[in-house]
């Protein structure tokens, strides 16, 4: 999918069947479970399985770790909530692993050695900017140049469906391409039509925004709409503005680099 992260995959995984092979990395009894650890190896004292409703020091220093990488905005509480979980759903997300929200004893390294390359265009010119990465279903907040949260999304589900507004049978895509966030709604707000109710709506098209919303699955889900967890839609509020560039693709755009400074000759 992306080169940089695809060459990151190969290097963990020859790494994990290097350590295994060495026996660096052994499984105790049980480690199946969560909350057992797995022999720790250079650099990492404890490679401990985790599960929502795990507590303790491990689920703060999972909590401080993701809180680092841009996939936590909560309380560092030491329990791994619903927050915490969807969290380490952006972070698999992220890296193309399974969609789940447990942490398994290796993601450690994994959190530990993320790519340089985030999978995003260097768009050099715009440094405020939301990136939405359909295929892998995440959002990207830049200000200033650096990257300040990466949050799990649902997006388009590609079925069709009913429109009451319409009268007939729509198809739920997300609508692709460079786009500005034009206007926003302040909390709950609902469609007296269709009687969808929304959260923190911003919108990118006469149609389409990005909103807080109750369910947030793992895949493609919505009619069109970006959704966000509601704490997520929350976060939003001290990151976005009106005007904001906003870009929706499938694949990372090819963006030209910035052109070499002018070279002045003294005569």
């Amino acid at each position: 999918m992306l080169t940089a992260m695809t060459k990151t995959h190969h290097r963990f995984a020859a790494l994990a069947a290097l350590l295994v092979g060495l026996g660096l990395i052994t499984p105790v009894a049980g480690a199946a479970e969560p909350g057992v650890e797995l022999a720790g190896v250079a650099g990492f004292e404890a490679l401990v399985r985790l599960e929502p409703d795990a507590t303790g020091p491990a689920v703060e220093r999972l909590q401080t770790a993701l809180t680092v990488a841009g996939f936590y905005r909560s309380e560092i509480s030491g329990t791994y909530d619903i927050h915490t979980a969807t969290a380490v759903l952006a972070f698999h997300k992220y890296l193309g692993l399974d969609r789940t929200t447990t942490f398994n004893a290796l993601d450690w390294i994994r959190l530990e050695t993320l790519p340089d390359d985030p999978g995003i265009p260097d768009r050099w010119y715009e440094p405020d900017r939301v990136e939405v990465d359909l295929t892998r279903q995440v959002l990207f907040v830049i200000r200033r140049g650096e990257i300040t949260g990466i949050l799990p999304v649902s997006t388009g589900s590609g079925s069709t469906y009913h429109s009451v507004r319409q009268g007939g049978a729509v198809s739920a895509n997300t609508p692709r391409g460079d786009f500005n966030l034009m206007w926003r709604q302040w909390g709950w707000n609902c469609d007296s039509t269709t009687g969808w109710c929304v959260y923190n709506y911003w919108a990118f098209t006469a149609f389409y925004g990005i909103h807080g919303y109750r369910q947030v699955p793992a895949y493609p889900a919505s009619h069109g709409c970006t959704r966000v967890n509601l704490w997520d839609a929350d976060w939003l509020d001290s990151q976005l503005f009106v005007g904001m560039p906003v870009h929706i693709w499938d694949e990372m755009p090819i963006v030209a680099p910035p052109p070499p400074p002018p070279v002045y000759r003294i005569v």
